[in-house]
């Protein structure tokens, strides 16, 4: 799309979104059931992969609740969208109304005794407040993304995070950012979510997630153990819809000193157990377990 195109679709989107971002909470979760309700039950988008995947997950439970589960889970998708905008648009102490964060002196220790960090997330519930971190610690919070092709949303999107004082890295630049702030002495926390598949044909390294071979990224870990620093996850409660608390848990103090994969399997031990707790809240929507996969994994050692 040319330049110019760009600006007009970004001033549409913009107008849009600032009406959204503004609603107040319950008319929020209205706008997310019916939009929901219109991709589930009308449009049907992907509700056969959501199925597919949670019977897979969960063989055990009935048909029933499965459903319900799905249901729940689009809601959840939608939830997870507004959200983004109105982080963008809604009034700071709006938005920091709508986050608690349970443990935040964690971070805060680690600079102090003067130590950077890596922070990483799964797809499940609301991770888009992962930039207002950046009020509890004196580290410079760098939040890694992987970058969009819709550039207007892609900016949209870093507003939001970097109105907190987060800086947006992408992907494949996150490491040489943060050997340049080591070089300078500046200590970070880097904001990572790391339950993404990798691209097809680069799956190396496996583990079992719900019971499902499943092909992890590796970039987090290898980061976190050439920088010698320790790895946190957040846990993320949904106190209520649009209203989260974020809980800071110690995965490994010194990446470097773990064996290869610990750290990951650390990851997704405590995201697994987040899932089972609240399955509705983890991104169903995805084809995380690809018949490509299993033949790839004949090839490779799983941990």
């Amino acid at each position: 799309m040319p330049k110019n195109g760009y600006g007009i679709v970004d001033i549409l989107l913009r107008s849009a979104l600032l009406c959204i971002g503004l609603l107040p909470r319950r008319c929020l979760c209205g706008l997310s059931n019916a939009l929901a309700f219109l991709t589930e039950r009308v449009v049907g988008y992907r509700r056969r992969v959501v199925m597919d995947n949670l019977r897979k997950a969960f063989p055990n439970k009935p048909e029933k609740e499965l459903r319900r589960i799905a249901s729940a889970s689009y809601r959840n998708f939608f939830d997870v969208t507004l959200n983004i905008f109105r982080i963008r648009y809604a009034s700071q102490k709006r938005v920091m109304r709508s986050v608690a964060h349970r443990n935040p002196q964690l971070m805060n220790d680690l600079y102090l005794r003067g130590r950077s960090g890596i922070l990483l997330a799964g797809h499940y519930s609301c991770w888009e407040y992962i930039g207002t971190v950046k009020q509890y610690t004196g580290h410079r919070t760098i939040a890694a993304y992987q970058p969009l092709s819709f550039a207007p949303l892609e900016r949209i999107i870093a507003e939001g995070r970097e109105r907190f004082g987060a800086t947006m890295t992408a992907l494949r630049e996150t490491f040489r950012v943060l050997l340049d702030c080591q070089a300078r002495g500046e200590l970070t926390m880097t904001l990572m979510v790391s339950d993404q598949s990798p691209a097809k044909g680069s799956c190396s390294h496996w583990l079992t997630l719900l019971g499902q071979l499943t092909p992890v990224l590796m970039g987090p870990e290898r980061i976190a153990q050439k920088l010698a620093c320790p790895v946190l996850y957040l846990r993320i409660v949904e106190q209520r819809r649009f209203c989260y608390e974020y809980e800071l848990v110690m995965l490994s103090e010194n990446a470097a000193l773990e064996k290869p994969m610990a750290v990951t399997k650390k990851f997704y031990e405590a995201l697994e157990a987040d899932i089972i707790r609240s399955p509705q809240r983890w991104m169903w929507m995805h084809r995380r377990w690809k018949n490509q996969h299993r033949f790839e994994a004949e090839k490779i050692c799983v941990a």
